[in-house]
C-alpha cells in the first residue's frame, strides 16, 4: 500500500497541475455538471499527501480542504461511482465537519479520475444538501463528464511534459552552442599558443582579447603577486580603463584577493547581488561581472587571469566558461614556465659555448701544427690518434657553432645580408663543398641542370649552411654507393629545391618533432649516425629568416626529400656573386 501511494503521488505530481490558476476547459465541466444534475456543486478535485485541492470548483468558496475530511479520498480507492445518498447516516462521514455544518454535505457522488498510467489522483463529483439518488442515466451522463475532465487531466500533463522535453532541448541547444565555441576558443588559443611570429607578450595579448570575446567581458589582464602587491602584466581594456602594464595595486583591494582565498577561482555574474559589493575593488572600479583563476608556476604562485565588465551578466557563468579559463591559467603558467626554463638554458648554453671555444681552438691549433710536422715526424701510431683527436675537436667546434647560431637566432643577432643571387651557382657551389664529405660515406652527390637561370634573394652564406645541413644528412643516412639528386621544381614565382636521398627513410613517430633542436631518431649513446641534433632547427629557422619554407616528405625504406622554397627575384647581375 506504502509503495502503491507513493507511485499515485508520484503519478500526481508529474502532472505539475497542483496549485494552477483556475482554467476554463475543466470549469466548463464543472458549470455543465452543476446544471444537469440539479446540484449544489461540482468539483475537479485532486488528492495529494495532505489535502484534496481543487482545479474547478461551482458552488464552493474553499481552494482545498483536509484529507482526512475528504469524500474524494475514499473515492478514489475504488472504481466506478463512489455515492453516497445520506452522509449524516453514514458512520464514515456523520461526524464529518463538512456533512454536520449547517446546510452541511448530504448528498455525495464522485467518478475517479486516473492518469494514463492508471494512477487514480483525483474525482469530479457533485454534492448537494438534500439526500438523493442518481438515476442509471445520470450515472451514466456523471461518468461521460468524469471522462472529460480525466481527458483534460491528462492533456495537461502532456502539455507539461512538452513545455519540459522542449526546456530540455533548449538548454541541451545552448549547451551544444556553448561547447562549440569553447572549442572554437581552445582552437584559437592553440593557434596562438604555437604561432612563431608572435612574442610571449603577444600571444598573451592576442589570449586575453579571445577570452573577452570568448566570455563576452571588456577587460581581460594577467597579474603577477608578490609580497601583496598586483601587477598588471597583462592587458587588454577599452580606452577609458586606466589599466597599463606595469601598474600596482594593493592586492587587497583586487578581486583577485577574493579568488585567491577562494581556493585560486572566483566566478561572480552579479557583484551588486553578492558579498562583493562591500569589497573596495566594487566601491573603486565598480566591476560588476567578474571570473578569475590563480596562474601557478609548478608549486608556486604567479598571478592571475581574469576577466571582468561594469555590466553584470544575465545568467551566471556556465561550465564551459570555467573550463575555458582554467584552462588558460594552465597554458600561461606552462608558456611563463618554458619561458623561465629557455631563458636559463640559453644563459647556460651561451656560457659554456664560450668558456669552451677559446681552449678548443688552441687544441685543435696545436694538434693541426703537431700534424703537419712542426714538431717533427710522428710515429704512424701516434700520427693517427692526433688525427682521431682533431677529427673529434672538430666535430665538438661544430657543436658549440650550432650552439651560438641557436642562441643567436633566438635573440634575433644572427645578420642576413640578402641580395639576389643566381640559383645555379649557388646550387653548384653547395655540391662541391659538399662533395668530399658524401664521398667519406661512398655517396655521390648529383645535380640536375636548371631550363634557365633563375634569382633567389638570400644571403649567400647564410644559403649554403642550410644546404650543407641538408646535403649532410643525406649522406650520412644513404646507402653506400648510392647517389644524393638535387632538383629544381620551377614554377613561375618561386622555385622548390629538392635533395633526394636513398636512405632509410624517416620513422613515422619522429616526422612531427624533425624540426625541433636536439632531436634525433636515434637519440641513444649507441647510435650510428652522428650529429647534434640542431641542424634541421637551426636550417628551419634560417630558411624562414630569408623568407623562404622547408618541409620534407619520406617514405620508411624507400628514402626522404628534403627541400626548401624560395620565391623568385629579379634579376640583377651586379649582386649576383
Amino acid at each position: 500500500m506504502v509503495e502503491s501511494e507513493q507511485a499515485r503521488l508520484m503519478a500526481l505530481h508529474s502532472l505539475a497541475i497542483l496549485d494552477t490558476p483556475p482554467e476554463e476547459r475543466f470549469d466548463r465541466i464543472t458549470r455543465l455538471a452543476t446544471r444537469l444534475f440539479n446540484v449544489d456543486i461540482a468539483l475537479v478535485s485532486l488528492v495529494d499527501e495532505e489535502r484534496q485541492w481543487f482545479k474547478s470548483r461551482q458552488g464552493f468558496s474553499l481552494t482545498q480542504t483536509c484529507r482526512e475530511e475528504s469524500f474524494c479520498a475514499h473515492a478514489i480507492q475504488g472504481k466506478g461511482i463512489f455515492e453516497i445518498e445520506d452522509a449524516s447516516l453514514d458512520p464514515r462521514f456523520d461526524t464529518n465537519v463538512l456533512v454536520t455544518a449547517r446546510r452541511g454535505i448530504r448528498f455525495y457522488a464522485g467518478v475517479p479520475l486516473a492518469t494514463a498510467d492508471g494512477f487514480p489522483v483525483g474525482t469530479l463529483c457533485i454534492i448537494h444538501s438534500e439526500p438523493r439518488r442518481l438515476s442509471p442515466q445520470e450515472r451514466q451522463a456523471l461518468c461521460d463528464l468524469a471522462a472529460c475532465a480525466e481527458d483534460e487531466i491528462n492533456r495537461a500533463g502532456l502539455e507539461n511534459e512538452l513545455v519540459s522535453v522542449n526546456e530540455v532541448k533548449r538548454q541541451l541547444a545552448h549547451d551544444e552552442a556553448r561547447q562549440r565555441l569553447l572549442a572554437e576558443a581552445l582552437a584559437a588559443l592553440n593557434e596562438i599558443s604555437t604561432s612563431n611570429h608572435l612574442s610571449l607578450e603577444q600571444q598573451f595579448q592576442e589570449a586575453l582579447a579571445l577570452g573577452c570575446r570568448y566570455l563576452q567581458l571588456d577587460i581581460g589582464i594577467i597579474s603577477r603577486i608578490h609580497k601583496g602587491i598586483f601587477e598588471v602584466v597583462s592587458v587588454t581594456a577599452p580606452q577609458d580603463v586606466t589599466m597599463g602594464v606595469g601598474q600596482c595595486l594593493p592586492l587587497a583591494n583586487t578581486y583577485c584577493d577574493m579568488t585567491l582565498k577562494n581556493n585560486g577561482f572566483l566566478a561572480v555574474h552579479n557583484a551588486a547581488l553578492s558579498d562583493l559589493r562591500h569589497h573596495p575593488c566594487y566601491e573603486t572600479f565598480g566591476l560588476e561581472a567578474y571570473i578569475g583563476s590563480a596562474i601557478q608556476l609548478g608549486d608556486q604562485l604567479f598571478g592571475t587571469v581574469s576577466f571582468s565588465s561594469a555590466v553584470p551578466r544575465q545568467q551566471p557563468f556556465a561550465e564551459t566558461d570555467i573550463l575555458f579559463i582554467k584552462l588558460l591559467s594552465r597554458w600561461i603558467g606552462s608558456a611563463l614556465e618554458r619561458q623561465r626554463v629557455d631563458a636559463l638554458k640559453s644563459e647556460f648554453v651561451s656560457t659554456v659555448s664560450h668558456e669552451l671555444r677559446t681552449p678548443l681552438t688552441a687544441i685543435t691549433g696545436g694538434l693541426k701544427l703537431v700534424l703537419g710536422g712542426a714538431t717533427g715526424e710522428l710515429p704512424e701510431s701516434t700520427h693517427k690518434m692526433l688525427s682521431m683527436a682533431l677529427k673529434n675537436g672538430e666535430r665538438l667546434a661544430l657543436l658549440i657553432n650550432d650552439l651560438l647560431d641557436v642562441e643567436k637566432l633566438l635573440a634575433g643577432q644572427l645578420n642576413f645580408i640578402c641580395h639576389p643571387r643566381e640559383l645555379g651557382v649557388l646550387l653548384n657551389a653547395a655540391l662541391q663543398e659538399n662533395q668530399p664529405y658524401a664521398e667519406q660515406y661512398g655517396v655521390t652527390l648529383r645535380l640536375e641542370a636548371l631550363s634557365k637561370e633563375r634569382f633567389i634573394n638570400v644571403d649567400a652564406l647564410r644559403f649554403q649552411q642550410v644546404m650543407a645541413n641538408l646535403l649532410s644528412n643525406a649522406a650520412k643516412f644513404s646507402r653506400l654507393n648510392g647517389d644524393v639528386v638535387i632538383f629544381c621544381d620551377e614554377c613561375d614565382k618561386d622555385v622548390r629545391i629538392n635533395i633526394k636521398d636513398s636512405g632509410c627513410g624517416i620513422p613515422e613517430e619522429f616526422r612531427a618533432r624533425i624540426f625541433q633542436k636536439f632531436s634525433q631518431a636515434d637519440a641513444s649513446d649507441r647510435r650510428v649516425k652522428g650529429g647534434t641534433g640542431l641542424g634541421l632547427s637551426i636550417s628551419k629557422a634560417i630558411t624562414e629568416q630569408m623568407g623562404g619554407t622547408i618541409g620534407f616528405q619520406s617514405t620508411e625504406g624507400e628514402g626522404s626529400t628534403f627541400y626548401v622554397t624560395f620565391p623568385y627575384a629579379e634579376e640583377r647581375p651586379h649582386d649576383a656573386h
